[in-house]
């Protein structure tokens, strides 16, 4: 199905930009947390403010390096519900990043179900670059909207305006899903998976979590970055019977061109919930553990008292030092933001870095985007390259 819309010419008032046209330019290595809540009115299923926090990788911060607060009313209002655990998982790529979120003014009752979705990409100087707003004729408008009636969970930018979208529909058509945008087109990549959550790309692949039907793990949308419909979600990644997968993050340790370790959040907080570390073993993704966490940081195989699953994750990977994950709890509210180290034993404790605090809660992780230095400026530096190699020689 290609389903082709033109919006009007993007337009960010004051109010929207009011906090990110001051935003400070992101700290390299840093990570961003999207938050949701004013910290004053209770979380429900109305929508509720959104804002993306900045932190450093440090233990134990009272507060975050900046705070991003997008609008709740006007022109460029951009909120979430307060209660959809799925909703809310932003994702950087390529020098930008991407959150998800509803077009509509905080307040809004049952927000999932509204077709007023709507994306942010901001770059590395924090700034808004785009802000797209999706179709919002339902079901059988024309076009369709993507999530019609639903949620709109994940989103990742591979430019300032192209991105993909993940979320879940009601209705006939079903326009859950993976989708394309460059805002402007909006393209259901792949409706054999209609119930997706978080998305990510490792690899040049496009991927997704999910658990719903058959798809309980993470499925690979196409091949590489497909922008055309009619593409397959493929399982890959099997959690099994009763999986709650959320985020997700995937390396290539020898350098191969494919993925081979593989880190999922999972919300559960019974046993094989919490952070499983998945590895490629003959061709098929096998096990390795599931731990979850306890507010003091320590780390368990089986359920407790005070034990939390988790949502969203990100990490890096090197040869010397491991997995350094970064993950957000499942507490309701005030959950936390917590660091894990996979140095090759299982772990066996956490370091909680932030708090999102009273009538706040944290969804997605992602770590701060680059800057992508431009073509010409690319071509100086090959030059400079070659003149510093000359030099040395």
């Amino acid at each position: 199905m290609r389903l082709s819309i033109v919006l009007p010419a993007l337009t960010l008032s004051t109010a929207a930009l009011s906090s990110s046209a001051l935003a400070g330019v992101f700290g390299v290595g840093n990570l961003l947390v999207s938050r949701i809540g004013d910290g004053t009115t209770a979380l429900t299923s109305s929508a509720a403010a959104v804002a993306i926090n900045e932190y450093t990788t440090a233990a134990s911060q009272s507060s975050a390096v900046q705070t991003i607060a997008f609008a709740t009313s006007g022109a460029n209002q951009f909120t979430d519900s307060g209660t959809a655990t799925s909703n809310g998982y932003l994702n950087t790529y390529n020098g930008y990043v991407a959150i998800p979120g509803y077009n509509v003014a905080t307040g809004t009752a049952s927000v999932t179900s509204s077709n007023n979705k709507a994306v942010q990409v901001l770059d590395s100087t924090g700034s808004v670059v785009n802000r797209a707003v999706f179709p919002t004729g339902g079901a059988t408008g024309t076009p369709p909207s993507p999530f019609s009636g639903n949620n709109f969970r994940s989103a990742i930018a591979t430019s300032a305006t192209n991105f993909y979208a993940t979320g879940t529909a009601s209705g006939t058509p079903n326009t859950g899903g993976t989708w394309y945008s460059n805002s402007t087109t909006y393209t259901q990549v792949s409706s054999t998976a209609t119930n997706l959550r978080n998305v990510g790309i490792f690899g040049g692949q496009l991927y997704a979590s999910a658990a719903s039907g058959a798809n309980l793990g993470v499925v690979a949308v196409g091949s590489g970055l497909s922008t055309s419909a009619g593409q397959t979600s493929t399982l890959i990644i099997n959690a099994g019977p009763g999986a709650s997968t959320y985020g997700f993050v995937m390396f290539d340790t020898n350098t191969d061109g494919s993925m081979d370790l593989a880190y999922l959040a999972d919300d559960r907080t019974t046993t094989g919930g919490g952070l499983q570390k998945w590895m490629l073993v003959s061709g098929t993704w096998t096990q390795s553990w599931a731990r979850l966490v306890n507010g003091a940081g320590s780390l368990s195989a089986t359920s407790g008292t005070g034990f939390a699953g988790i949502r969203g994750l990100t990490g890096t990977w090197d040869a010397v030092n491991g997995a350094q994950l970064y993950a957000t709890t499942t507490e309701v509210s005030s959950n936390r933001l917590i660091s894990i180290l996979d140095n090759g034993s299982v772990p066996t404790t956490a370091t909680n870095l932030a708090s999102a605090g009273t009538n706040y809660v944290f969804r997605g992780v992602a770590f701060t985007p680059a800057a992508v230095p431009a073509p010409g400026a690319l071509a100086l530096l090959g030059v400079a390259g070659l003149i510093g190699a000359r030099r040395r020689r």
